[in-house]
């Protein structure tokens, strides 16, 4: 005897058919309230295919059903998917909360190598500076007169000029 799946995790992509049950519709219904939350939960059923072409599914339908299509013999199938509310809620939170996580690393990181690049810049700066200034205490050294020896021109110690 083959284990029943339950009602509330299958679709299309991963239901199995029960042996000896490949001639036969196999479909899922629900009534969903307009929240999204189940007025009643849904269940699997499977009927005959012309049956269910014909008239039930419309009359499921009519009755507030919603109907998803496991299996079809004939291949027809609908994009129509019963989904349980809170849970795609939840887990559409849980996917925007991990974008966010990524997001603030991703502007960590951003932040830590703006931080770096503003500590070479700031390294090259001293660097720059320090070497003007030894450029500059250079030159400076360069250009101080030297004590003359001998004092040049008409000008003799103590001497003042009048006019």
């Amino acid at each position: 005897m083959q284990k029943e799946q339950s009602a509330l995790l299958v679709h299309r992509e991963n239901y199995e058919v029960p042996k000896g049950q490949e001639q036969s519709v196999h479909y899922r219904i629900a009534k969903i309230a307009p929240n999204g939350s189940f007025f009643e939960k849904p269940r699997i059923c499977h009927d005959n295919p012309k049956e269910f072409d014909s008239s039930l599914k419309r009359n499921l339908e009519i009755l507030g059903y919603t109907v998803e299509i496991l299996y079809h013999p004939n291949g027809k199938y609908t994009d129509v998917r019963i989904e349980d509310k809170e849970a795609t809620l939840k887990a559409k939170d849980a996917e925007i909360a991990a974008l966010k996580a990524k997001v603030q690393e991703g502007a960590n990181d951003a932040l830590k190598e703006k931080d770096a690049e503003i500590a070479k810049l700031k390294e090259a700066l001293a660097k720059a500076e320090a070497k003007a200034q030894k450029a500059e205490e250079k030159a400076k050294g360069d250009k101080e007169p030297k004590e003359p020896k001998g004092k040049k021109g008409g000008d003799k110690a103590g001497e003042t000029k009048e006019k």
